[in-house]
C-alpha cells in the first residue's frame, strides 16, 4: 500500500460567529518536515499541531496554515476603560482648552479615539482555549483529509510501478535464456582463440581447459541475474506493505542498477545489450516515480 508524498487538503470548524479554516499541503522530503502558520495569540498550540502530523504523515514536507475570521478573533479580547488615565488625559485637555480658549472647556470624546493607554486589552483565556480546541479539530481533520489524497495518488503510482515492475520481469527472462543459451558458444568460441594464439606452443590441455573456463567465468552474467530476480522480489514486496517503503524502494532500485551496468560490462552479446539498455530505461522510470513515495 503505497502513499503519495504529495497532496492537499482543507477543513474547516465552524461557530454560530465564524470559521477555522485549516489548510495542509505536503511535497516531497526526505525527511518528515514540519511547518506551522497561525496567529501568534495560539503559538502555544503549534507543538499539539506537530505531535499531531507524524500520525498521519510519516516523510514530506508539510505545510499547516490556520486561518481564523475577524468574528472569532474579536471574541479573544476583553476591552476595558482605564479611569486613572482617563481621567488624567481629560484634565490636560481641558487646561489647554481653558488656557487657549477659556469659552470652551467640554472634551470632545475624538480626542480620546487615537490614546491607546486609556484602553486595557486583556486576552479571554477561555475563549483562547475553545477556539485552541477548534483549530486542533480542524487540524486533524484537514491531516486525515490529506492522508486520504496521498493515498489515492499512491494508488495511481502504484499502479504504474507495478506494470513496470512486470515488464522489468518479461525482459529480465528475455535476457536469461539468452545468456543460457549463449554459455556454451562463448566457451567454444573462446577455446578457439586461444588454440589460435597458442598452436605453436605446447600447453597441457587440461591447463587449457581450465584457462578458458575462467575467462569463461568471467563473462557469466549468473550470479547478477540471480541477484537483480532476488531485488525484484524485494520491491514486489515493498509495493504490498504497509509501511513507508520509499527510502527502501529507492535503495532496492541502485542495487538494480548496480546488477544491470554489471551485466550490460560483461556480456558481447548484441541482443543482452539491448535487453540491458531497456532494463535500465524502465528502472529509470520507477525511479522517477519513487521519489514521490512515502
Amino acid at each position: 500500500m503505497l502513499y503519495s508524498m504529495t497532496g492537499y487538503s482543507r477543513a474547516s470548524v465552524s461557530q454560530d460567529d465564524g470559521t477555522i479554516t485549516v489548510e495542509a499541503k505536503s511535497v516531497n522530503s526526505r525527511f518528515l518536515d514540519i511547518s506551522v502558520r497561525m496567529p501568534q495569540i495560539f503559538s502555544q498550540y503549534e507543538y499539539e499541531i506537530r505531535k499531531l502530523v507524524p500520525k498521519y504523515i510519516s516523510r514530506g514536507k508539510v505545510s499547516i496554515t490556520v486561518e481564523i475570521t475577524d468574528s472569532i478573533k474579536s471574541r479573544l479580547w476583553e476591552i476595558s476603560l482605564n479611569e486613572v488615565m482617563v481621567d488624567k488625559y481629560a484634565g490636560i485637555i481641558e487646561e489647554i482648552d481653558s488656557r487657549i480658549m477659556p469659552e470652551r472647556t467640554v472634551v470632545s470624546l475624538d480626542r480620546f479615539l487615537f490614546m491607546d493607554d486609556i484602553f486595557i486589552r486583556r486576552l479571554d483565556e477561555s475563549v483562547v482555549q475553545s477556539v485552541g480546541r477548534m483549530i486542533l479539530s480542524a487540524t486533524e481533520s484537514a491531516l486525515k483529509e490529506l492522508k486520504r489524497a496521498r493515498r489515492a495518488e499512491g494508488k495511481a503510482l502504484q499502479k504504474d510501478i507495478q506494470k513496470r515492475v512486470s515488464n522489468l520481469k518479461n525482459l529480465l527472462r528475455r535476457l536469461k535464456r539468452l545468456h543460457e543459451s549463449a554459455q556454451p558458444q562463448r566457451f567454444k568460441t573462446l577455446r578457439e582463440e586461444v588454440k589460435k594464439l597458442v598452436e605453436n606452443l605446447e600447453i597441457d590441455p587440461l591447463r587449457l581447459s581450465q584457462e578458458v573456463a575462467l575467462l569463461a567465468s568471467k563473462a557469466d552474467c549468473t550470479e547478477e541475474i540471480v541477484r537483480l530476480e532476488s531485488h525484484i522480489r524485494r520491491i514486489e514486496e515493498g509495493l504490498k506493505s504497509r509501511k513507508p517503503v520509499g527510502s527502501l524502494l529507492n535503495f532496492v532500485l541502485q542495487e538494480c542498477f548496480r546488477e544491470i551496468n554489471t551485466i550490460g560490462s560483461k556480456t558481447d552479446v548484441a541482443e543482452i545489450s539491448n535487453i540491458v539498455i531497456d532494463l535500465k530505461e524502465e528502472i529509470e522510470r520507477i525511479k522517477e516515480q519513487v521519489q514521490n513515495i512515502e
